[in-house]
């Protein structure tokens, strides 16, 4: 509205209110279009993050999880002395890639088979010798009574193992016989300063191509020497497992001391002693079965020394090779 008078034209007093209505609908508008204008291109697919400065943001990651780190899990020497079920225990909380340590004791395990399916090491308490630190069970008498069967890696260190009873009806060959610690593939076990023990079986099997041992400074027997089945091998590499020895004593066997048993099983040992043994003292059986071995002692071997069976072969290295 306008008012005439005295020759002049003036607004009326309510000028400035439409004034500022006016503003303000012109900011509103301004407001709605910015706002508009990302939600019609994200409808789209063609809206990109940026920064303040125009160029692309990287998405947000989330931050890694810190990893796990291996616990040393330590048996006391009361649980040791007074429970047979503490060391299986132990075990079966153990997660990847912790240690068990075992103080001064005889752990006793009874009739169970302890299952190793995840990365663990089992060892005596730094200072405790060897013989101070048994872990003993009693195997079943039929089939395959075994103390440990391993499907993943394992470390035995500086401990003993007696696996007393089994079975005492055959050999391997004719699928009986008891077998004190099985490696089924992908198994990987280590011995390190071990003893093994066994009344009336093989003290160690690997079985399957993805399977191997490692056997360093230990000493394996008797096997099986003192039943009349003569069922005990020391150490057998069977079904295209590897193995290697060293610096090892394998003696008191009933069968061969070491032997790369069936097709494409390969054994290395070096620096060991093996004898008396009823049957070989190292021995391949099988096509494409294949042992190697450096300086190697051979005792009181009942048959063979050096024993090939149905295509296996024994390659005795020179020291330089």
């Amino acid at each position: 509205q306008t008012m005439q008078g005295s020759g002049r034209v003036m607004l009326s007093r309510s000028a400035p209110c439409v004034c500022l209505i006016l503003v303000l609908m012109a900011h509103a508008a301004t407001a709605f279009h910015a706002a508009s204008a990302p939600l019609s291109a994200f409808a789209t697919g063609r809206s990109k993050a940026t920064s303040g400065c125009g160029r692309e943001r990287s998405p947000l990651r989330p931050s890694p999880l810190p990893l796990r780190k291996p616990q040393t899990r330590l048996l006391s020497s009361l649980q040791a002395s007074v429970s047979t079920s503490s060391l299986q225990d132990k075990i079966e909380e153990a997660e990847e890639g912790d240690t068990i340590l075992l103080p001064k004791g005889t752990y006793d395990i009874g009739g169970a088979m302890l299952n190793l399916d995840r990365e663990i090491t089992i060892a005596a308490e730094d200072g405790v010798d060897r013989d101070d630190v048994v872990i003993t069970g009693t195997a079943p008498t039929d089939a395959r009574g075994m103390m440990f069967m391993v499907s993943s890696k394992v470390t035995f260190r500086g401990v003993s193992i007696h696996h007393a009873g089994g079975s005492v009806g055959g050999t391997l060959s004719s699928g009986v016989g008891s077998i004190c610690i099985f490696v089924n593939e992908p198994g990987k076990l280590e011995l390190e300063d071990c003893k093994i023990t066994t009344e009336t079986s093989t003290a160690l099997l690997a079985s399957g191509q993805q399977a191997s041992v490692e056997v360093n400074s230990c000493r394996v027997g008797p096997c099986g020497w003192d039943c009349e089945s003569s069922a005990g091998y020391g150490i057998c590499i069977f079904r295209g497992a590897h193995g290697t020895v060293y610096n090892t004593d394998v003696w008191r066997v009933g069968q061969s001391g070491i032997i790369a048993f069936y097709e494409g099983s390969s054994a290395l040992c070096v620096d060991c002693e093996v004898g008396p043994c009823q049957l070989g003292g190292i021995a391949a059986e099988g096509q494409r079965a294949e042992l190697k071995a450096k300086r190697v002692g051979l005792h009181d071997i009942e048959w063979k020394k050096i024993a090939e069976y149905d295509g296996g072969e024994v390659i005795i290295l020179d020291d330089d090779e």
